[in-house]
Parts: C-alpha cells; sequence; structure tokens
C-alpha cells in the first residue's frame, strides 16, 4: 500500500528540483544611478546658500560630495549579469541519486512499520516513575519561584532552587541561582562550596578560574573542610601537577571517616593519581590478611585493650613470617600498612625499607617514594 504513495511523492518531489533549474530566465542587470537626482541637489544647494541658510564652508563640502557622487554614477555601465545555464548532465545526477535513495528505502526501510505518534509516547512517559519525579521536582521549582517572587532574595531559597535546577538538568539555571545566593551570603561557607561546584559541572567537570577564586574563598572560611582540598587538588591534577594532587589527595583521604560520601570519590581520584605516575602498575596488589570466622567472632568479644593486644600478636607474626620470605614484597606492604593503622610509624618504614631493599629493580622506585611518604608524616 505504500508503493503508489512512495513514488507519487518521489515524482513531485523531482518535478519541485528540476522544474527550477531549466526555467529560462532573463539576465539581469544593473543600471547606474540618476545623474539628474545629484543635479538638483546642487541647485537646491544652491539656493540655501543664496538664501543665508547655509554657510559657504558647509556648502563647499556638501558640494565636493555632490559631484564626486555625480563623477562616480558618470563611470558606471549597465552590468548585464550573465545567468549560469541548465546542465543536462547535473540534472541527470540529481535525478538519479532522488530515485536511488527511494529505492534504498524501499529495500532497507521499514516503511511497513506502524508509525510511533507523539501522543502515544507522552502518555507512556506520563506513567513511568522518573516521569512523576519529574513533574514533581517541576512542580516544587513552580512553587519555589512564587514565593520568591513575593519576597525580598534570599540566599537559602536560591540554593534549594539550584538544587531543583539540577535534579531537572538544567546546570546553567542552577550556577545562575547560586550566583546571586553566593552574592547575598558571602561569608556562607555551604553556599560557596555549592556555587563553585555548579561552575565545575557546568565546565564539563573542569575547576575554571572562577571556581577557582570561590573555592579559595571557602577555604579561607573553613581551612580543615575537605571539600575545596579536594577541587583545589583536583585543579592540581588538571594542570598537570599530578603529584601535588596525589600528595593533597591522600592526606584528605588519611583524614576523612569511612562513611564520609567523599572518601570513595577521594580513592577514586588517588588511584588515577597512582596510574598518571606509574605507581599503580608497578605496585604488587595488597591483599587483606586472612581471617577464620573464628578469629572474627573472638575478636568481636574481645575488650578494646585485649583487641589491641590481639592485632599485635597477629603483625608479630605477619613479621616473622617476612623475616623468612623476605621476597614476598606483598608481605611487606601489608606488614607496613599493618603498623600504620597501630600507630608505630618508624616500624611501618622499617617494613617498608625491606620492601624496597629485597624488590625488583622496577619497584625499587615506587616503594621508595612509599618511605618518603612515612617519613613525612613523622
Amino acid at each position: 500500500m505504500y508503493i503508489l504513495p512512495l513514488i507519487l511523492f518521489s515524482i513531485i518531489a523531482i518535478l519541485i528540483v528540476i522544474v527550477p533549474y531549466f526555467r529560462s530566465r532573463t539576465d539581469e542587470g544593473l543600471s547606474a544611478p540618476d545623474v539628474g537626482v545629484y543635479k538638483a541637489q546642487l541647485s537646491e544647494l544652491k539656493s540655501e546658500l543664496d538664501r543665508g541658510l547655509i554657510k559657504e564652508d558647509e556648502a563647499k563640502r556638501s558640494r565636493i560630495e555632490i559631484e564626486r557622487r555625480i563623477l562616480k554614477a558618470a563611470d558606471q555601465q549597465l552590468v548585464q549579469v550573465e545567468q549560469e545555464k541548465p546542465s543536462n548532465l547535473i540534472a541527470i545526477m540529481m535525478l538519479a541519486l532522488m530515485l536511488s535513495s527511494t529505492v534504498i528505502y524501499a529495500m532497507l526501510g521499514t516503511p511497513s512499520m506502524p508509525d510511533y505518534p507523539k501522543q502515544s509516547a507522552e502518555e507512556m512517559m506520563a506513567g513511568s516513575e522518573q516521569a512523576q519525579e519529574y513533574q514533581k521536582t517541576n512542580d516544587l521549582k513552580t512553587e519555589l519561584l512564587t514565593q520568591l517572587a513575593k519576597y525580598l532574595p534570599d540566599a537559602r531559597g536560591l540554593a534549594y532552587l539550584s538544587r531543583l535546577e539540577m535534579n531537572l538538568g538544567n546546570f546553567q539555571a542552577a550556577s545562575a541561582a547560586l550566583y546571586q545566593a553566593h552574592k547575598l551570603a558571602p561569608d556562607n561557607f555551604e553556599i560557596q562550596v555549592m556555587y563553585a561546584e555548579s561552575l565545575i559541572v557546568t565546565a564539563g567537570e573542569r575547576v575554571t578560574p572562577a571556581a577557582l577564586v570561590i573555592l579559595n574563598k571557602a577555604a579561607v572560611l573553613e581551612p580543615d573542610h575537605a571539600a575545596p582540598k579536594y577541587y583545589l587538588a583536583l585543579a592540581d591534577f588538571q594542570a598537570g601537577d599530578v603529584e601535588i594532587a596525589h600528595q593533597e589527595w591522600v592526606m584528605i583521604n588519611n583524614e576523612l571517616e569511612a562513611s564520609n560520601p567523599l572518601k570513595p570519590l577521594v580513592g577514586y581520584w588517588i588511584g588515577q593519581a597512582e596510574k598518571e605516575l606509574g605507581m599503580a602498575s608497578n605496585l604488587p596488589q595488597m591483599r587483606a590478611p586472612a581471617i577464620t570466622s573464628e578469629q572474627a567472632e573472638t575478636i568481636q568479644s574481645m575488650g578494646a585493650d585485649e583487641r589491641q593486644e590481639f592485632i599485635f600478636q597477629m603483625v608479630q607474626q605477619l613479621a616473622e613470617k617476612q623475616q623468612q620470605n623476605p621476597s614476598n614484597i606483598e608481605g611487606w606492604l601489608r606488614l607496613s600498612q599493618a603498623y600504620k593503622t597501630l600507630g608505630q610509624n618508624d616500624e611501618a618504614i622499617k617494613a617498608m625499607q625491606s620492601a624496597v631493599e629485597n624488590a625488583p629493580d622496577d619497584q625499587k622506585a615506587v616503594l621508595q617514594k612509599e618511605v618518603e611518604k612515612l617519613t613525612n608524616l613523622r
């Protein structure tokens, strides 16, 4: 059933293209300007000068300009614009292209498939959970905009508006709202960080110069907070200062609690920096010591002092095993980490130095950097 309409519309499309192409056209020309108009302007200029309406110097400048235009107009000739003659070859190529596209669609396309009206798509989306959540967020945004229009601008209201805009995917609008908020509350740390984050998101996760200004301001407001430090380290990483960024992220990671939502993100960038520095690929995989279910139950039932003593004994056993098998580099890394957990930094350094001494040549440089890091933590 679709073949006849397809042929009909193809013929119409061909006629729309071919007929105007072969239609006879007359040459167009450009006539020279009418010199009589300029002569009339000279007469009018002389009349105004005689009546004293204009001064002699003004009349002189106007007369020179009019005479210049008269000379230019006299030199102009009728310019004939020749039109390109229709080419049979071009016409045949256009015809072949249109016919071949029709044949290809008939062979490879799916003209027999039913259409999918926009209304049906909207009805399907309307019933989905995602669409309902989107509509709910949009309604909250409309209500908030109404409230903000009634009263004086409020920094927290604008910050909430930016979160709604962010959830709706309107990153530019979110940044605009936070710009107003950070102007109204220049000493509010949370709003400053939110504004910097919105600038970074809008720039495709790049820490822009504008974001750096806000982050440095936030860092002054709360020097110990991890968020500005994290983003400033990200700026160093993006600027090519990978080692500086890595050191900063490691320090941030050591200060963060395990439940802090920023910790996984910091851990990810530590891994990225280690790859850039060639550390991650050269260091052996460090697995946690195996603990049986009985040992786990015993540890949980112990008091704090007993648990500390039990862990210390396990560390001592690991140290004895390493003395028997010093070529096990993974074991030295685990031992160093265990000493560090116990707060015995000097022992952690010694274990890492043993790793350097027994490691293959391609791992020594990386492990030596770990020794230097532990030394700096003293």
